[in-house]
């Protein structure tokens, strides 16, 4: 396995950063960036990245975040969003964290090492526990978060992606 560096983007990342996004369909874009739209230049990406982080400006219905991607070797694998604090909408359904492998990279153990280095860094953000969910379907999800210690709160069924939704709460 080779090893993964979590970090945010830099100026020099913008070839990786487009390789990467042409991994993932347009209807599932959100998994790889939440900012970057057809017609916006790297620059202005990078700049709402750091907006979103220190909060400011924030469309509405967000939080403070910090967007990191996971790089082997130069080329983007996944990427990690850690919400500094919960909204309401966060707080049942999305939690501190979110991630995702691109599908030509799972089953490397990335989302793993993601894991491990994001936690860290939501302990700087001054969390010291974080909520964590996902679908009950996504087994490599519920173990991820189990193997690092994510404790099952609660559960419920969200209509209208008609799934069950676990929430895990993790000790930092």
């Amino acid at each position: 396995m080779k090893n993964l560096i979590l970090r945010e983007l830099e100026t020099t990342d913008e070839e990786a950063f487009f390789i990467g996004l042409k991994e993932w369909p347009e209807q599932e874009r959100t998994w790889y960036t939440f900012d970057w739209k057809p017609g916006v230049s790297f620059l202005e990406h990078l700049n709402r990245l750091k907006l979103n982080k220190i909060g400011y400006k924030l469309p509405q219905g967000h939080v403070s975040s910090s967007m990191l991607y996971g790089f082997v070797d130069q080329v983007i694998v996944g990427r990690v969003n850690v919400r500094h604090t919960l909204n309401e909408f966060l707080l049942e359904r999305g939690g501190h964290i979110g991630y995702s492998v691109a599908k030509a990279y799972r089953r490397n153990g990335y989302a793993k090492q993601m894991f491990a280095q994001v936690l860290p860094y939501c302990k700087s953000l001054g969390l010291n526990k974080i909520l964590i969910t996902c679908s009950d379907n996504n087994m490599p999800s519920v173990k991820l978060i189990e193997h690092f210690g994510g404790q099952l709160e609660s559960s419920f069924f969200d209509d209208q992606k008609n799934e069950k939704v676990l929430r895990y709460w993790l000790q930092l």
